[in-house]
């Protein structure tokens, strides 16, 4: 008997220690392209797809509470009854659905503290590299080993958070804890560098989502009634030194913010593309053109031509319209758009109410995950997109807080259909 267990606890940490590093591997590979980068992300997308079928009879009970994330791939997958472009919409619609399929094996297999490691190794590597890009010729100092600044600065932001996340969970050990001292200085950095307004607002917002929901609680400040007195009597000097600020002042602050990075009104030209959007919207409003029916730049006649042009890109450059709920509306048409909307509020509704209580780092990790994701989907086109790294971490976020959900109803102790094959309370390494 006792061998058995210990042959069967063996096998739960070789299966637990194989899954975290293939994890690792995928944001890894997912975090910035690289050339051949496909010889490593099909076959790990193939094992996720045949470790999903695995263990589906296991995971049901969480696909049953999760099936609205099914939605707005399948619509995906419509479009290719009235888009042009059959093989695009075939092969990204399948991405897509294979995408949520390694969010469930991500979030029934591993623990937050599983991909808190995960991202810092991979996040603070790319940081590093990026740090040095300048001085091998490998970059620039605004852009480091990504392909703009814009990328650098999220990709910096992912590792402030699991920097922070590291640095504040008491369940991590102090040499790992040390590590997370030195990346968090690494990207604020960088982030410096990047110069980018979307990154630098995001990780002063991260800064306070983890002091105020995962420092404070734990100070027993909350406890305190002089707390809320003073915290009104803060809001309230705030909201009047505001009030007089702006009666007073002939100051626009959102131009103000975007002068300070350099930025014009028109967003680098993002309200333009957007107008362009706007009227391609009109003319096909509910089911629109299909993955890949719009941006088709070789034909001269197409107004993606004519968006080429007047932006001086090169024809076989990739572009989009630098907001996700435009790509969206085009390309999926309202109906899309409406369950991309769905998918989000969803996954937003389960951090928020579902979310673990006993792992409060967990909920702010996933709850500034949210936050980088949102505010990246107004200005760039990767929100709900195949394979993307934030995609993953989004999605994953709402079906572990599903799952908290599932076992603190005791499914496994009642005899129902257990949500995954061993304990998914883990801590990881501590």
């Amino acid at each position: 008997m006792t061998g058995t267990m210990t042959y069967a606890s063996r096998r739960e940490a070789f299966e637990h220690r194989r899954d975290h590093i293939l994890v690792t591997l995928w944001f890894f590979v997912t975090f910035k392209q690289f050339r051949y980068d496909e010889l490593i992300l099909y076959p790990l997308a193939l094992y996720f797809a045949w470790a999903f079928l695995r263990d589906f009879p296991r995971i049901f009970p969480l696909i049953a509470r999760s099936f609205i994330l099914f939605v707005f791939p399948a619509w995906w997958l419509l479009s290719v009854f009235w888009g042009d472009q059959t093989g695009l919409i075939v092969k990204s619609g399948l991405q897509l659905t294979l995408t949520i399929m390694i969010c469930y094996c991500i979030a029934t297999r591993l623990s937050a503290r599983d991909i808190f490691i995960s991202l810092l190794l991979t996040s603070a590597y790319y940081g590093v590299m990026s740090f040095l890009a300048p001085y091998l010729g490998t970059g620039t100092i605004a852009r480091g080993a990504f392909s703009s600044k814009n990328t650098m600065g999220t990709a910096m932001v992912i590792l402030w958070l699991a920097s922070l996340c590291v640095l504040v969970d008491p369940g991590f050990s102090r040499k790992l804890r040390l590590l997370a001292v030195a990346t968090a200085g690494l990207a604020v950095l960088q982030i410096h560098r990047a110069d980018s307004a979307t990154a630098t607002l995001l990780a002063i917002g991260i800064l306070g989502l983890v002091f105020l929901l995962g420092i404070v609680p734990r100070s027993g400040i909350l406890r305190r009634p002089w707390f809320y007195v003073a915290a009104l009597v803060v809001l309230g000097a705030l909201f009047l030194a505001s009030s007089w600020f702006f009666t007073s002042q002939t100051v626009d602050p959102v131009n103000a913010v975007l002068g300070a990075f350099g930025k014009d009104g028109t967003l680098t030209g993002r309200t333009v593309l957007w107008q362009y959007a706007t009227r391609q919207i009109e003319q096909t409003p509910l089911l629109g053109v299909g993955a890949g029916g719009f941006w088709t730049p070789y034909d001269k006649l197409s107004e993606a031509s004519r968006i080429y042009e007047e932006f001086h890109k090169a024809s076989y450059a990739t572009f989009s319209f630098h907001n996700s709920y435009y790509e969206i509306a085009v390309h999926q048409g309202l109906i899309g758009l409406f369950f991309c909307v769905l998918t989000v509020v969803w996954t937003i509704g389960s951090i928020l109410i579902a979310r673990d209580k006993s792992d409060p780092i967990a909920s702010v990790f996933f709850l500034c995950v949210c936050a980088v994701t949102l505010a990246r989907s107004m200005t760039e086109s990767d929100l709900l997109a195949p394979f993307a790294l934030l995609t993953i971490l989004f999605l994953t976020g709402g079906l572990m807080s599903r799952r908290s959900v599932l076992e603190s109803n005791g499914l496994q102790a009642r005899g129902d259909t257990p949500v995954t094959g061993f304990n998914l309370n883990r801590v990881g390494i501590s």
